[in-house]
């Protein structure tokens, strides 16, 4: 029998500024917009609809463009601006028996902020995303909190839909998270559904993926694609940044922009050494925001592997209080504990929690067989044994091209492609010399002719109905 598997790639992207500054915890009265709860979408969503999310994760670590934080405060619903961030604005309040106009006034007064703007995080939208779970009062019983989700989902789509900007509830206890999913789904005020900005094939896709991997045939292999949104930064950008952190003169760094990117860690880590790896580590840990991409592919508690270096993937998971062992450095622990070996990551490429793990120069490359055969044969036994999605990976890294050439060797029939493909990949914008490429071994789902389609937004949706046919399967 044959199972799906799931992988993750680099990502290190440059970050952006929010210019919407307020004086430091300013308390705020808002005004009650247009989008009132009188006033609900129905029917058809406006052209420049969001999308509303059900996340299972916490708020407070999602890269998102504006995020409402419990502060701890009592019997308070004053939202108040914290400034404290140039990449995510944070609002605040306190738990309330009245949680639900907690709720308006944070979507209220960020769909309008947010309206028009690009997102920070590189978003195909603008995204606002809270806990509403984390801002129940103590007095506020199970049928109240359901009474409050009934009316929040419908209010998150009048605010998507009016003010064109994703929202997602982030829900961290996996019971509510599905009752709120399935809530989701039954009160969309839209013909088309919840999901009414995917085409049918695109569906049925995810629904082919849901079902593999709810029959833990599937696995997931994440790329630097899915942390990009996270501010992290480019493999250019990384490089830029060490260089400076090196020392380097402006015209050294010029010439050194010039060489092969697999060419120029050799140069950076003569001039800095020991410190060369723990500055790696440190530049993109600075980018410790998980996306909404991360969230959901950790739901699916599939294997997965990656060859990034970030802990992001980690981090979403340990949000909704799951652990997610990578390996190679927890094996032991996992056989120790019986930890079920469904939700592990392999880290190909090393990690930053880990430094010296971490492959990034040529000679890193090179050495690679020769240092990490036992990755290799976990990743044979992989693809040997489940189906691999691709998310947010280009497709370019020799050493995942090797482990591909090695399963048509020995899985072709005479030379011959058999009818069982290795899995999927999903790409932002359709090539048609890719699918040639590639079509042989893998189903391929793009999202857009070009990048003027927003594809990356597509693809967070796409990933979004696959979860919600995945608890729907539960």
């Amino acid at each position: 029998m044959k199972y799906i598997a799931i992988i993750v790639g680099i990502a290190v992207a440059a970050p952006f500024c929010n210019s919407f500054t307020v004086s430091l915890t300013s308390s705020l009265t808002y005004p009650r917009l247009s989008t009132s709860l009188n006033a609900l979408p129905d029917g058809e969503p406006s052209e420049n609809c969001g999308h509303v999310f059900v996340l299972h994760c916490g708020a407070d670590g999602i890269a998102t463009d504006g995020v409402l934080i419990n502060n701890g405060d009592q019997d308070s619903n004053v939202v108040k601006v914290v400034d404290d961030s140039s990449k995510i604005q944070r609002y605040e309040a306190g738990k309330s028996n009245d949680a639900m106009s907690v709720f308006k006034s944070f979507l209220d007064t960020g769909a309008e902020h947010f309206q028009g703007e690009k997102s920070t995080f590189r978003r195909g939208k603008p995204l606002l995303s809270f806990d509403p779970t984390s801002f129940f009062g103590p007095d506020v019983d199970s049928e109240k909190k359901m009474s409050v989700f009934q009316e929040m989902i419908p209010y998150a789509y009048s605010i998507a839909d009016n003010f064109g900007v994703d929202v997602a509830i982030c829900i961290p206890e996996e019971e509510t998270f599905s009752s709120v999913e399935a809530l989701r789904n039954d009160l969309c005020p839209f013909s088309g559904g919840s999901f009414w900005m995917l085409s049918e094939s695109q569906k049925a896709n995810a629904s082919r993926l849901a079902g593999d991997a709810k029959a833990g045939r599937l696995s997931v292999f994440v790329g630097a694609g899915i942390s990009i949104p996270s501010g992290a930064p480019s493999w250019g950008g990384l490089l830029e940044s060490l260089a400076i952190k090196a020392g380097l003169s402006e015209d050294d760094r010029k010439s050194l922009a010039k060489l092969a990117y697999l060419d120029q860690p050799t140069i950076l880590e003569e001039e800095m050494g020991d410190s060369f790896k723990p500055a790696i580590a440190e530049l993109i840990a600075e980018s410790s925001f998980y996306t909404p991409a991360h969230v959901l592919l950790k739901t699916l508690k599939a294997p997965a592997i990656t060859t990034n270096y970030d802990d992001l993937y980690e981090a979403a998971a340990a949000s909704s209080n799951v652990h997610v062992p990578t390996l190679p450095w927890q094996s032991r622990e996992m056989i120790k504990s019986n930890h079920s070996e469904k939700n592990s990551l392999l880290k190909l490429h090393g990690c930053v929690n880990y430094p010296n793990s971490i492959v990034l120069s040529r000679s890193d490359y090179m050495r690679y067989p020769d240092t990490s055969q036992a990755l290799r044969g976990r990743l044979h036994g992989i693809f040997l044994t489940t189906d691999v999605l691709f998310c947010g990976f280009s497709m370019t890294d020799d050493n995942v091209h090797k482990i591909i050439d090695d399963m048509r060797k020995v899985v072709y029939v005479d030379g011959q492609p058999h009818d069982q493909k290795f899995g999927t990949i999903l790409t932002m914008t359709e090539n048609k010399m890719f699918n040639r490429l590639w079509d042989q071994d893998f189903h391929l789902q793009s999202f857009g002719i070009s990048w003027a389609d927003n594809p990356s937004w597509y693809h967070d949706c796409f990933l979004d109905y696959m979860i919600s046919s995945y608890v729907k399967e539960a």
